[in-house]
């Protein structure tokens, strides 16, 4: 039966609605049979229909809009889908048809399809059509809407053409749009018994003419996608599988003219003063065809962009439903009758990508180009068809470069091309002329030069200032920037990867510039990914990827296959390997040179190693030291990227990185020389043993707390007592320190008598020399533990005596203990007021001086103002007014002598403590906050009631104090705040005596007499005689008045001194008795938790000790190492003699006593006697330290290791024995004997400092990079260098890029890897020294690339420095395998050659593994974002890089212990011998 009808009646009574729901077993409604009866039979029927019912102009509420179809539309899909229900012929209005078609049903009624899930345009959940709502209008007044539900069986192509249908409101007169077209048929089956509707759906897409009128929507593109999936061929569009494209496939599509491209060869570029390569050659003819113009042997005359297809790119050729040719793109989704706009469109970009690899000459290239292919004469104004406004044109070259390459590029221009007219434009903001001034003289050059700096300073006045509403018109017009008030003919981006998002300022000025060729120059257009090229086409304005993001999205995704071809036309590069046969370069040479730490550095790095490997969870060798270590947690991999930077930068300087060594004296300056190096670590290494010690005794103090008022108290007084021996040990060493550096300080100026005179909050922390101050700060550490201890001595005898279990009273022992109980209160007291001395000293000064004060009235005094007792009849007023604010000031006097006699009653209260008679309750300090409440009171009452004084004497009022007083008294009326309940009081008794606003101020009282003055005189010269005695009253009291406000005011800021005095007094005495409760507390008993178990806590706290007892012997160990450096000198370092084994020795053993042994004898006597051999002293393991005792800090050249070259029967060329050259050892040799006359400040340091001055003779002349990831230690190596005098610059110098290239005295130039260094050209430079090993490649080829580029006449050298035995030489090794690797890839892909185990070290492929190592690297992404970690290492790499070095040495040391025979020495075997007999007789 179905829904029941419902019929919906308008308000209007104008129509009625019927709507009919029909389920699948139904009959069709009667309504929808009748209305599809009554369309019109054919079209020309609708279209009588249609002029009929305008002619009789029957109004309709609203007409329905069919979709528009253009005439060309596409017929991409016809499709025909039936429905079929019971029949119920007598129903039917007319006379029952057994069939009937109605052709364009869709221009009068509508079909809506539902889904059973997603949507009309949901692609990929693949909705099943569910119920189609057919509707129209029969009549007049009756609107049919007639739902029905749906197979199972609809196919997906008809639903696609359904989801169409029901988006065609979003499609209508739209070029691109997609639309449907219906005929319906209906057919009764007289035998069947089914009516049945057959739908003839036609699915057409407008064809597209213009794609700036726009492409399809994101909502739209969604549903001409599914089309497209569902009616093309599948190979059209694209894999949207595919990964993301690689870097590499940029440089895979840019284009390399073959060697015949050019006619230029034989041709000289007028007005260039460089001669061009061939490949430059084929270069420029590239960038001219680019232009729209070519070179015939005699001129340049035009031509058009060859195209690479017989259709534009991604277009295809297809056949629609009606077999008419039509071209479709899956990429722009578009379809078309003519490709001719779209091959317009690819065409009509004038310039491109100017890519080649870094130093092949870009700027050379871009010369030639500004001197080849001028401008020709235009009109005076010509319309910009991008902005639409009429621009002035010009020939100028526009070059748009980063600030630290304009300098490089006048001098380039001048260098290259002097006849070249070349300006420099620093925006229009520094311009002081006019506006059309500047851009006439813009005009006239042949090349303007600015930077990205200037472009995103242009922004606002490059883009039209937006429309709105005002209520006043500008007064002044906006300046616009003249860079958009020229039509360029050639706008040039240097070092464009920097406008990569084309969303900064200078990427969205850059794009509106006007011009007509455009050019993106740069090495390294790809920093991160591909997507960066997009920044380039924005720019380029080549479309529709740079309108249309998803187009570009698109390209990258399903579309890769059209990469190649759209870059291989607008790009150009060429790599050093493809053109070395043309290419004249001077060779370069690679050194690495490894060195040795100093013993200094040697013991700080191993110390900072080991401690972070215990950090990360490993051990040195880099095995977990807990089961559960997890190499992929996030906290470890950011504890090993800490450590491994921390570790890179120790090894270049052990002022550099997080644990970085930092003594008392060098506090601060930066730390220079090893001495001072190893003085610091002493320093800190005494530091940590004192610390330790202190945290060992404290733990013991706390074990003994334990047992106290329990039957084990004797026990813990027993632990109390061994203590305080140990604590009085520390003491005694800490008071001969604090001596020792007092004597020194005295010795360099510094008087403790003035000192102790002037208080050190006078004198300033600043001037007591930093080792002193750290020395008292240890005696004030070690006198708080000897006073716990000796408390709890004391404390412990009271609690014997007083047990009656354990000591009978009254007797011996009893008096006993009573002795020591008082003898060991009174040690604690006496400790306690030497550490409370300067504490109780600085309080006593303040108080001594506030009591001489007190005790000859030596307070300010304020005087009472006076008034003189005859009044004239006009001062009178004045006179009557001065004498009631006179009055105020006496009351207010009054009531300041009264709280501040409060105040120094409470001030001189004697501090407890200081009698012997007095007794320490505890709360001393909780007693002092209260007192200092009160004081906080009075003071904050007293400084407001002296502003009121001075208000009433200045007339000015002290904002600051009346918004503090405000605050105070909002807090306590809240009842917050110091003693709130006293400050309400106190402000009472200030505002009774307060006056009121309209008396007035001193001030305007001395005014008004002296206007009062000025007008006597005018009467008396009048002839006024009573005016004579009325003005000398007047001037009495005027001058009465002005010197009593002087004295007034004088008194008022004499108050407010005392005030700060009485401040300072009350903050020295309740640090006094901070410091007290401190010590109080230090004391008290220790409260435990209820479910914390003492015998759990016992042995726990005698664990910790037993783990601290062994970290302090091993630190004391090295300590005694580090001593022995300080003695022996660094100069002493060769090898030292064993007595056991009768033979020098490098690698030993120190013990803590004081004795060196070779390791391997003190290890194995160790094992049988644990003691010393020498002094016999009893020894542990961790009481020996090892020691490397190095011949001597040597250079030497890193060995590669590779496998043996092939013999010569070998069809193989023979190989370098590796990436890096071999050095001559004698020039090594020249380099070592050079003497630093000056101390060491590191070896990297130290071994730069004598290579460079030997460079002096033997390359006199020339310059070096020196390149450090690091911007810290190049800082450190410019201080060193300042000692040695070597000229140096950098980024930072002012001008330093000039003054490096100019300046003969400038050696060398400093670049760190942050520096933005691409594109600068260092030609006058030869030597690049890394002053460490880099992972990733591309850091240091963008260094080498400096100095390794066209125009160097000088044989380059590269020096790479490592120290041994640390990370760098694992990252060098890693480093090295991946070049090698990179080499191999190349090889393989070399003319197909299989890939070998070790490829062939050639310069070729050197070249080919750096050209792969920078396209491949994500160049911003190479450096962590946090500088302290340096470059970006992956977590693949990290234990490798941290561990690689230490398990190389394991096999290396385990190989030489196989072969070591000095076991097999009888006299070695002897000595072993007769040591264990003895050690046997002393046991027996």
């Amino acid at each position: 039966m179905g829904r029941p009808r419902v019929q919906a009646r308008s308000t209007t009574a104008k129509a009625v609605t019927i709507v009919d729901y029909a389920q699948l077993n139904e009959p069709f409604p009667i309504a929808l049979l009748d209305l599809l009866s009554s369309l019109p039979a054919s079209s020309t029927d609708a279209s009588d229909a249609e002029a009929l019912e305008l002619q009789q102009e029957r109004p309709r509420k609203r007409a329905r809009r069919s979709p528009t179809i253009l005439p060309d539309a596409v017929v991409v899909a016809e499709e025909t889908f039936r429905l079929s229900r019971p029949s119920r012929p007598q129903h039917m209005k007319t006379q029952p048809q057994l069939a009937f078609t109605r052709p364009g049903a869709d221009q009068h009624v509508k079909l809506q399809c539902m889904f059973a899930k997603g949507g009309p345009g949901d692609a990929f959940n693949r909705p099943t059509p569910k119920e189609l709502t057919i509707s129209g209008q029969e009549g007049d007044r009756k609107r049919i809407k007639s739902t029905l539900t749906l197979p199972p069986d609809v196919s997906q192509a008809v639903a696609t053409i359904l989801k169409v249908v029901g988006s065609s409101r979003n499609e209508q007169d739209f070029e691109g749009g997609l639309l449907v077209d219906f005929d319906v048929t209906f057919q009764r089956g007289p035998t069947s018994g089914l009516d049945t509707i057959s739908i003839q759906l036609r699915l057409k897409w407008n064809p597209s003419t213009n794609i700036y009128a726009g492409l399809r929507s994101a909502l739209q593109r969604t549903l001409s996608r599914e089309v497209q999936t569902r009616f093309l061929p599948s190979d059209l569009l694209g894999d949207s599988n595919a990964g993301s494209l690689s870097a590499q496939a940029f440089y895979e599509a840019a284009c390399i003219p073959t060697k015949d491209y050019t006619d230029l060869l034989s041709t000289d570029v007028p007005g260039l003063e460089a001669k061009l390569y061939p490949f430059q050659r084929r270069a420029l003819q590239w960038l001219l065809h680019r232009e729209g113009v070519a070179w015939n042997g005699t001129e340049l005359v035009p031509c058009r962009d060859p195209a690479t297809s017989d259709l534009p790119l991604s277009f295809s050729e297809l056949r629609d439903c009606s077999g008419r040719s039509y071209y479709c793109s899956t990429l722009y989704q578009v379809v078309t009758r003519d490709v001719a706009p779209f091959r317009e469109l690819e065409t009509a970009l004038k310039g491109g990508i100017l890519s080649e690899e870094m130093g092949l000459g870009k700027t050379v290239e871009t010369i030639a180009l500004i001197l080849t292919h001028r401008r020709s004469v235009c009109p005076p104004r010509i319309m910009d068809p991008y902005s639409g406004q009429q621009v002035r044109p010009t020939g100028a070259t526009l070059i748009v470069t980063p600030a630290t390459l304009k300098n490089q590029w006048l001098s380039e221009m001048n260098k290259h091309a002097p006849s070249i007219r070349v300006m420099f434009y620093d925006g229009i903001k520094r311009y002081k002329g006019k506006g059309e001034e500047l851009v006439e003289e813009l005009a006239e050059h042949d090349v303007v030069i600015t930077t990205y700096t200037v472009l995103q300073a242009e922004i606002h006045f490059a883009e039209e200032p937006p429309e709105r509403s005002m209520r006043h018109a500008r007064t002044y017009p906006r300046p616009k920037s003249p860079l958009v008030q020229l039509s360029w003919w050639r706008v040039c981006l240097d070092e464009a990867q920097q406008i990569e998002s084309g969303v900064s300022a200078a990427a969205k000025v850059a794009r509106v510039i006007p011009r007509i060729n455009a050019w993106g120059v740069t090495g390294t257009p790809v920093k991160d990914n591909v997507k960066d090229l997009w920044g380039l086409l924005f720019f380029l304005r080549y479309e529709p990827f740079a309108s249309y993001t998803w187009v570009w999205d698109g390209l990258t995704s399903t579309h890769q296959h059209l990469f190649a071809p759209l870059f291989n036309r607008i790009a150009l590069r060429h790599t050093k390997r493809a053109v070395r046969d043309e290419l004249v370069l001077p060779q370069q040479k690679r050194y690495v040179l490894t060195m040795p730490f100093t013993a200094v550095e040697e013991q700080h790095y191993r110390s900072e190693f080991q401690a972070w490997a215990r950090n990360c969870g490993l051990d040195v060798d880099g095995a977990p030291i807990q089961e559960d270590w997890d190499p992929e947690d996030p906290a470890t991999l950011a504890l090993l990227r800490s450590a491994l930077a921390s570790l890179r930068q120790t090894t270049l300087h052990p002022e550099l990185g997080p644990g970085r060594v930092r003594g008392a004296a060098q506090r601060d300056k930066p730390l220079r020389t090893i001495e001072e190096v190893l003085d610091a670590m002493i320093e800190q290494s005494e530091l940590s043993i004192r610390t330790d010690q202190r945290q060992l005794l404290g733990s013991k103090l706390r074990r003994g707390q334990l047992l106290e008022n329990s039957p084990r108290v004797k026990e813990a007084l027993s632990i109390w007592e061994e203590v305080l021996g140990e604590i009085r040990v520390i003491v005694t060493e800490c008071r001969e320190q604090l001596e020792a550096e007092l004597e020194s300080a005295r010795a360099a100026g510094f008087d403790d008598e003035d000192e102790d005179e002037s208080g050190s909050e006078e004198l300033g922390a600043e001037k007591v020399p930093p080792r002193l101050g750290q020395a008292r700060r240890r005696l004030q550490l070690a006198l708080g533990l000897e006073h716990k201890a000796a408390f709890f001595i004391g404390n412990a005898n009271y609690q014997i005596k007083s047990n009656e279990e354990l000591i009978v009273p009254d007797s011996d022992q009893f008096k006993e203990h009573e002795k020591r109980e008082m003898e060991y209160y009174e040690v604690a007291k006496e400790i306690r007021k030497e550490i409370l001395q300067d504490a109780h000293d600085k309080a006593a000064k303040h108080m001594d001086k506030l009591s001489d004060d007190a005790g000859t009235q030596s307070f300010v005094e304020m005087p009472e103002f006076e008034f003189i007792t005859h009044k004239g009849l006009e001062s009178r007023r004045v006179l009557e007014n001065l004498e009631e604010l006179g009055g105020v000031l006496d009351e207010q006097a009054n009531l300041i002598d009264d709280w501040r006699e409060q105040v120094i009653q409470i001030l001189l209260r004697p501090l407890v403590d200081e009698d012997s008679e007095g007794e320490i309750t505890g709360e001393e300090y909780e007693d002092s906050t209260k007192i200092q409440d009160d004081l906080m009171v009075y003071t904050h009452v007293l400084r407001a009631v002296i502003a009121d004084r001075q208000d009433i004497l200045t007339g000015l009022v002290n904002e600051r104090v009346k918004h503090e007083t405000t605050v105070a008294e909002r807090l306590a009326k809240d009842g917050e705040g110091p003693n709130p309940e006293m400050l309400l009081g106190l402000l009472k008794s200030r505002m009774e005596i307060k006056p009121h606003p309209g008396m007035g101020s001193f001030r305007a009282v001395v005014t008004n007499l002296r206007e009062l003055a000025t007008k006597l005189r005018h009467d008396i010269a009048n002839g006024g005689q009573r005016a004579k005695v009325e003005l000398e009253i007047v001037q009495e009291q005027l001058k009465l008045a002005q010197d009593q406000i002087s004295a007034q005011i004088k008194g008022a800021n004499g108050l407010e001194k005392e005030l700060d005095r009485f401040t300072d007094a009350m903050n020295a005495r309740v640090e006094y008795y901070k410091q007290l409760q401190q010590i109080s507390d230090t004391v008290a008993p220790w409260e435990r938790e209820e479910h914390e178990d003492d015998d759990v806590l016992f042995y726990g706290l005698l664990r910790e000790e037993v783990t601290m007892q062994h970290r302090i012997i091993d630190a004391q160990s090295k300590h005694r190492y580090l001593l022995h450096l300080k003695e022996t000198g660094q100069k002493s370092q060769g090898p030292r003699f064993c007595v056991i084994c009768q033979s020098n020795f490098t690698v030993g053993v120190l013990t803590v006593c004081g004795h060196e042994f070779c390791k391997e004898c003190m290890m194995l006597w160790y094992r049988a006697h644990h003691n010393c051999p020498i002094c016999k002293k009893a020894l542990n393991a961790s009481m020996l330290h090892d020691i490397s005792l190095r011949p001597e800090s040597k250079l030497k050249i890193h060995s590669e290791h590779h496998p043996s070259a092939p013999d010569g029967n070998s069809p193989h060329k023979a190989r370098k024995p590796g990436i890096y050259s071999r050095f001559s050892e004698e020039k090594l040799q020249e380099i070592r004997q050079i003497d630093l006359s000056g101390p060491s400040f590191a070896t990297k340091i130290d071994t730069l400092i004598r290579h460079l001055m030997w460079l002096r003779q033997e390359d006199p002349g020339a310059k070096s990079i020196i390149f450090s990831q690091f911007k810290g230690f190049l800082e450190v190596l410019g201080r060193a260098f300042d000692h040695y005098r070597i000229g140096y610059s950098s980024f930072d110098t002012k001008d330093g890029i000039a003054r490096f290239k100019e300046d003969p005295g400038i050696e060398c130039f400093f670049m760190d890897a942050r520096a933005h260094a691409s594109g600068l050209n260092l030609v006058n430079a030869s030597h690049v020294f890394l002053c460490e090993p880099l992972l990733n490649t591309a850091l240091e080829l963008q260094a080498i690339a400096r100095v390794d580029r066209i125009g160097q006449e000088h044989e380059t050298t590269v020096w790479l420095y490592l120290v041994e035995g640390t990370v760098e030489e694992s990252i060098y090794n890693l480093s090295v395998q991946r070049r090698i690797e990179h080499m191999g890839q190349a090889q393989m892909d070399q003319k197909g050659k299989s890939k070998e185990a070790t490829p062939e070290v050639s310069d070729m492929n050197l070249e080919a593994a750096n050209s792969m190592e920078l396209q491949q690297a994500a160049l911003s992404k190479l450096m962590s974002k946090d500088k302290q970690l340096g470059e970006v290492v992956d977590k693949n790499d990290l234990w490798e890089c941290l561990f690689g070095h230490v398990a190389q040495q394991k096999a290396a040391e385990a190989t030489s212990a196989a072969q070591d025979d000095r076991f097999e020495n009888p006299d070695v075997m002897r000595f072993l011998a007769g040591e264990a007999a003895q050690a046997r007789d002393k046991t027996a």
